[in-house]
């Protein structure tokens, strides 16, 4: 234990105290998703996948919680006496709670990494090539988690989690889980980013597209990692206030981007949106040039003038003459032959011209 570093057991109390903060965070968005998958769902049927991922990722986070709080008893209050006391207790990482903590932990963050990797995979398209890598490291991290838990379960001998046998699965383990996450977060932050850009002229999208963004990659559970990931190489017994945690992170991030999708806030549907809205934007929302208008009795008036608007050809149809009032008929007729109008539209009397 370094200078800096605080005692073993302080740190699992730190750990389950915010573990336990996090988790009614996750109890919040696990009611609230299922509220929207169910009540509030914009489809005729309930999307059985999603909510199905949903409960599955909150009772591993529950089940976490709960072997967390029964360590906690047990080190604290059962065995407090036990020779080297709690901080014995905790350094022991065979203890069948333990393992299975550790077990639950490896599942949700696979579970994990996998939404956040559809979500990419959406993103992009359906693109699965976009996904390959995420895939493989998603692969990678299922293989070391779960040679983490039965080193954990012979690990009698070791007596902590930064023995040298422990290491080589600990640190794989958070490393290409660290890896996944980065190259999601990248590629979904990218095309995101990209999508919602677009709306940039829209007002009600562009105040939260960050946020969407951040949920959306998984950045919040990438930062986490990084925190996980750097005390767990320098041995610090505050690796232990982060890694709990990130046991209810593993739920939480997939859960909010659940959310999203069941309410069709992702950039997906806004970039969809903006698609259907954008040719309508672009005719009745012309631009507009300011000028200068001089009267008869010489005093200067600004006034605003109005870009030239070019309308497509008109079909032959009865319906795009009706849709088209101020325009006669020989002039539709023109239209139907194939030559192109220039209509302008005069801001004092609003009346169409014929140029």
């Amino acid at each position: 234990m370094g200078a800096t570093d605080i005692t073993l057991d302080r740190a699992y109390l730190a750990a389950i105290w915010l573990e336990t903060l996090f988790y009614g965070m996750n109890i919040v968005l696990f009611c609230a998703c299922i509220y929207i998958l169910v009540a509030k769902r914009r489809t005729p049927k309930v999307n059985k996948y999603l909510i199905a991922i949903a409960v599955l990722m909150f009772s591993f986070s529950t089940c976490h919680v709960f072997l967390g709080f029964y360590r906690l008893i047990m080190g604290f209050i059962v065995l407090r006496d036990q020779p080297g006391g709690p901080a014995a207790f905790f350094s022991d990482v065979s203890i069948p709670a333990n393992v299975a903590k550790v077990g639950l932990h490896t599942v949700n963050s696979i579970i994990g990494d996998s939404v956040v990797v559809w979500r990419c995979f959406l993103v992009w398209g359906r693109n699965w090539k976009m996904c390959l890598l995420p895939i493989i490291l998603v692969c990678g991290s299922a293989i070391c988690g779960f040679g983490q838990t039965v080193y954990f379960a012979r690990g009698q001998k070791y007596h902590s989690a930064f023995a040298p046998a422990l290491v080589r699965w600990n640190g794989s383990l958070f490393s290409l889980s660290l890896a996944t996450n980065i190259v999601v977060t990248g590629l979904v932050a990218l095309r995101a980013w990209y999508m919602l850009r677009l709306t940039g002229g829209v007002a009600g999208f562009r105040y939260w597209r960050i946020l969407v963004i951040i949920v959306e990659s998984g950045m919040i559970y990438s930062i986490a990692l990084i925190c996980e990931v750097t005390l767990y190489f320098l041995g610090l017994n505050s690796f232990y206030i982060v890694y709990d945690p990130i046991g209810q992170l593993t739920g939480i991030v997939p859960t909010m981007i659940i959310i999203l999708a069941g309410l069709h806030l992702t950039s997906n549907d806004v970039q969809s949106r903006f698609s259907r809205t954008q040719p309508v934007t672009s005719l009745s929302a012309p631009r507009f040039r300011p000028g200068k208008t001089t009267t008869s009795d010489g005093t200067t008036t600004s006034d605003i003038q109005l870009d030239t608007m070019h309308f497509s050809t008109v079909d032959s149809s009865f319906s795009k003459r009706k849709s088209a009032p101020g325009l006669s008929a020989n002039d539709l007729d023109d239209a139907e032959a194939g030559e192109t109008k220039n209509v302008f539209i005069t801001p004092l009397d609003e009346r169409t011209v014929q140029h």
